[in-house]
């Protein structure tokens, strides 16, 4: 009896051995992207304004406002692509998002979640990632409390800063 239950222990372990335990490699665009060194990576400002999330910071320079998009999203992951010129940042987090700072009398912040990127190759309608709105909302939600607080911390707490000459 004890035989038998070890031979076929035996059996199931060499045969797990030997099958080929490692799943298939499924490629998405944001792994193609890093291959290719984000060339040709390209961003359309229309979308992030029309279907981001947006913030706006008054009594706040353009130039503050830059700053502190690019402080907070170097906490948060790779910065792929930033253009002062057009208010233009590209961060691959989880989730990866494109970020558009408009100037006007009010600077106002945009974020717009690169979904695409986590689409196969091999079948583009299938994403090996998907995150739902409840998580994006709360991501965003955080990144903004952390602008303002980038932003704002200078004039409200300046005793924390020491004044040189």
């Amino acid at each position: 009896m004890y035989q038998r239950i070890f031979g076929v222990f035996i059996t199931f372990i060499l045969w797990f051995m030997f099958s080929g335990c490692a799943t298939p490699v499924v490629k998405t665009e944001l792994d193609q992207l890093y291959e290719k060194n984000f060339e040709g990576f390209e961003i359309s400002k229309i979308s992030v304004k029309n279907e981001g999330i947006s913030k706006s910071f008054p009594y706040a320079t353009f130039d503050e406002v830059w700053d502190a998009v690019i402080l907070v999203f170097m906490q948060h992951g790779v910065i792929a692509y930033a253009a002062k010129d057009n208010g233009v940042v590209a961060v691959i987090t989880t989730p990866p998002m494109v970020v558009f700072v408009e100037k006007g009398d009010n600077v106002t912040v945009y974020l717009k979640w690169m979904d695409k990127l986590y689409r196969r190759l091999d079948k583009p309608a299938l994403a090996t990632v998907k995150f739902d709105s409840y998580i994006k909302r709360k991501f965003a939600d955080n990144v903004f409390d952390r602008l303002s607080t980038q932003i704002y911390a200078k004039g409200k707490w300046q005793y924390l800063y020491i004044k040189t000459n």
